[in-house]
C-alpha cells in the first residue's frame, strides 16, 4: 500500500518498456503487451504509470524519483537486454520499489533477470496472475515469499538468496476476456498511429520466428464481435483513425478475413487500417474486399527469393507465391510493403541476391531489407550449430536487430564483409529501379526502400 496525504491508498505501479533510444530505427507503436497489463492493474484500483523507453526521453530514474512507486514492472526484447539490466540494477540499488520483470527474454532467461536486480520473474503470459503477485508483493505483507509460492509461472530468490520455481500451469489468455487496452495511459503524442492486437501466437513455424512466446506456442486470435467491440470503443473515444492491426497474420483463415470484412462494410467505421498477411493467402477478390473497408497498406514478410533459402526457413511459400501477391495488391490498388532478409543460411551470394527479380517484376511500393539475425527461442537460435550460425553472448545480444551494423553478424557461411557487399548491391540495384531511401523519401514518394544504411525506417 502506498501513504497519500496520511491515508493508505492501492499501490503505485510503474510500468516500463525498456528499449534503447534507437533514434528513428524503430516504429512508432505504443507496446501493446505492457499497455493490458497495466490496465488490468488500473482497473484493479491501483495507480499507475507508464514509461515506454523507445519513444519516451525522460530519465527512467527521475520518472521513479517522481512517481514514487511501490512497484516497477518491467518488460523488454532481447535486443535491449543491456539497458534493461541497468535499469534494473540502478531501480534497485536508488529505491526502496520492488522489481517484477516479464515479456519474452525474461521467459527465455528468468535466472539473469535476478541477477540483475528484480525480484520475481513472471513466466509466460502475465495477464493471469499479475494481480496477485502484486498483492503478494504489498509492503504491507509479511508473507511474501509464501504468497509468492502460491502463483504459478514464477520465479524469485529467497530470503536465502536461492532462486526457487513456482508450479509450472498452462495459463493460457482468453483473448475474448481482456479488457480493452487504455491507450490513455499513454501520452498517445509520442505514436504515430493507433495499434490493435487480436491473436497471439502464429499458426506457422518459420526457423527464424520466436512468436511463440510467451504464449506457449497455442495461437488464439479474438471473436470477430470482440474485435469489434474494441473497434467501436477506438471511434467512439478518438474519431477518424489510422489502425496498424499488428497481429503477424490477419486473421487465420480465409472464411474469417472475408467474412469480417463484410461485418466491417456494414458498420462503416471510419477507420484506416495497416494489415499483415502471408504471401500465399493473398488473392484477389481478398484485396479488394479489404480496399473496400479501409485497408490502405498490406504488410508481407517475404523474407527471399530463393526457394532454397525460404525451404531452409521453414516458410511453406514459394518464391513465385510471392511475386504474385505482391503483384495482385500492387494491381487492386492497395499498397504494399516488403520485409526481406540477407544472411539466411542455405544458399550462396547468388540466392541472396534473388529478391531482386521479384522486386524488379512487381514493384512493392515499400522495400525493407534487412540481415537475418536469430532470434532467442526460435529455432534457428536453439539450433545455431547446425545452421553454422555464431550465437552472440548476452553482453552483445544488442546486435540482434535487423538494423544493427551487419558486420557484427557473425555465419561460418557468410563474412559481415559479404554481408555488407549484399545489402550494398541491393540499395544500388534499389536505387536505380528509382526508390527513394526512406532517409530522403517525402509522402509523395511511391517507391521507397530502407537499408541498415538508413538512419530511419518507415512508421510501418
Amino acid at each position: 500500500m502506498s501513504i497519500k496525504n496520511g491515508v493508505k491508498t492501492e499501490m503505485k505501479v510503474l510500468f516500463i518498456s525498456a528499449s534503447k533510444r534507437w533514434e528513428g530505427r524503430t516504429y512508432r507503436e505504443y507496446p501493446y503487451g505492457v499497455g493490458i497489463l497495466a490496465t488490468i492493474t488500473h482497473l484493479a484500483g491501483h495507480e499507475v504509470h507508464i514509461l515506454d523507453m523507445a519513444s519516451d526521453l525522460r530519465d527512467y530514474m527521475d520518472v521513479v524519483k517522481d512517481f514514487q512507486p511501490d512497484i516497477v514492472a518491467i518488460s523488454f526484447m532481447s535486443p535491449s537486454v543491456k539497458i534493461a539490466s541497468t535499469v534494473i540494477k540502478d531501480i534497485s540499488k536508488n529505491s526502496y520499489c520492488k522489481i517484477v520483470a516479464g515479456g519474452i527474454h525474461s521467459t527465455l532467461y528468468p535466472k539473469s533477470i535476478l541477477e540483475y536486480g528484480a525480484n520475481v520473474v513472471m513466466i509466460g503470459e502475465g495477464e493471469p496472475t499479475i494481480l496477485d503477485v502484486l498483492k503478494a508483493l504489498d509492503s504491507s505483507n509479511n508473507n511474501i515469499e509464501k504468497e509468492l509460492e502460491k502463483i504459478p509461472n514464477l520465479v524469485f530468490k529467497s530470503k536465502s538468496n536461492e532462486i526457487k520455481y513456482t508450479k509450472k500451469v498452462a495459463q493460457l489468455v482468453n483473448l475474448d476476456e481482456l479488457p480493452i487496452m487504455n491507450r490513455d495511459l499513454f501520452d498517445l503524442n509520442l505514436y504515430a498511429h493507433h495499434t490493435i492486437l487480436t491473436s497471439r501466437c502464429c499458426p506457422y513455424g518459420c526457423n527464424f520466428c520466436c512468436s511463440w512466446a510467451p504464449g506457449g506456442k497455442v495461437g488464439r486470435v479474438m471473436s470477430s464481435d470482440r474485435i469489434l467491440q474494441e473497434l467501436e470503443w477506438l471511434v467512439n473515444k478518438y474519431g477518424k483513425l489510422t489502425l496498424y492491426w499488428g497481429d503477424e497474420i490477419f486473421f487465420w483463415t480465409r472464411e474469417a478475413r472475408m467474412n469480417f470484412c463484410k461485418i466491417l462494410k456494414e458498420k462503416k467505421l471510419p477507420i484506416e487500417f495497416i494489415a499483415q498477411l502471408r504471401a500465399d493467402l493473398i488473392d484477389k477478390e481478398l484485396i479488394e474486399a479489404l480496399l473496400n473497408v479501409g485497408c490502405v497498406k498490406i504488410c508481407i514478410g517475404a523474407e527471399s527469393g530463393s526457394d532454397k533459402l525460404l525451404k531452409t526457413a521453414n516458410k511453406k511459400i514459394t518464391a513465385s507465391q510471392i511475386e504474385k501477391a505482391i503483384s495482385t495488391c500492387v494491381s487492386v490498388g492497395v499498397s504494399c510493403k516488403t520485409w526481406w532478409m540477407v544472411g539466411l543460411p542455405g544458399g550462396d551470394k547468388k540466392e541472396q541476391l534473388k529478391a531482386l527479380d521479384i522486386i524488379e517484376n512487381s514493384m512493392p511500393n515499400e522495400v525493407a531489407v534487412h540481415q537475418f539475425v536469430p532470434l532467442p527461442g526460435s529455432k534457428f537460435w536453439n539450433n545455431a550449430k547446425e545452421y553454422g550460425i555464431n550465437l552472440p553472448s548476452e553482453s552483445e545480444f544488442e546486435n540482434l536487430t535487423y538494423y544493427s551494423d551487419p558486420k557484427n553478424v557473425k555465419y561460418d557461411y557468410l563474412s559481415g564483409e559479404e554481408l555488407l557487399e549484399i545489402l550494398k548491391t541491393y540499395e544500388n540495384k534499389l536505387s536505380s529501379l528509382g526508390y527513394v531511401s526512406t532517409d530522403k523519401a517525402t509522402k509523395d514518394s511511391k517507391h521507397v526502400f530502407t537499408t541498415p544504411f538508413q538512419k530511419t525506417t518507415f512508421n510501418v
